[in-house]
């Protein structure tokens, strides 16, 4: 006989997936939020329309727009660009979380009562 106690609540891991892709985009829009910030307020700093920006940055002012409005996917190369022309320091840094594979990881019990109630299932 399974016991069924020991199963983990699929709509928990669900709530929880969602909410981790929900947290993950939180994270990339804070990056973003950060980049647009920083090239919007050197253009203030330095009293330059986005047409001028535009031009230092060999762009044009509609790509300013873009770079500004945080709702750009930038590549790393573009970033470089724009940081070298306005004199920033770019650093991308990847660590692997500590709580990664407690996160994504099924503890063997768990394991072994899904693929029980799969089996039984069939």
């Amino acid at each position: 006989m399974i016991d069924l106690n020991h199963l983990p609540d699929a709509w928990k891991i669900i709530y929880k997936l969602d909410g981790e892709e929900g947290n993950e985009k939180d994270g990339l829009y804070e990056i973003y939020y950060q980049i647009s910030t920083a090239i919007f307020n050197y253009r203030l700093k330095n009293n330059l329309s986005q047409k001028k920006l535009a031009k230092i940055l060999g762009v044009t002012q509609a790509m300013v727009s873009k770079l500004e409005s945080g709702d750009y996917n930038y590549t790393i190369e573009q970033l470089w660009k724009v940081s070298q022309k306005l004199g920033f320091k770019l650093s991308v840094e990847m660590e692997e979380a500590e709580d990664f594979a407690d996160d994504y990881i099924l503890k063997d019990s768990q394991a072994d009562v899904i693929h029980a109630m799969m089996a039984v299932g069939s």
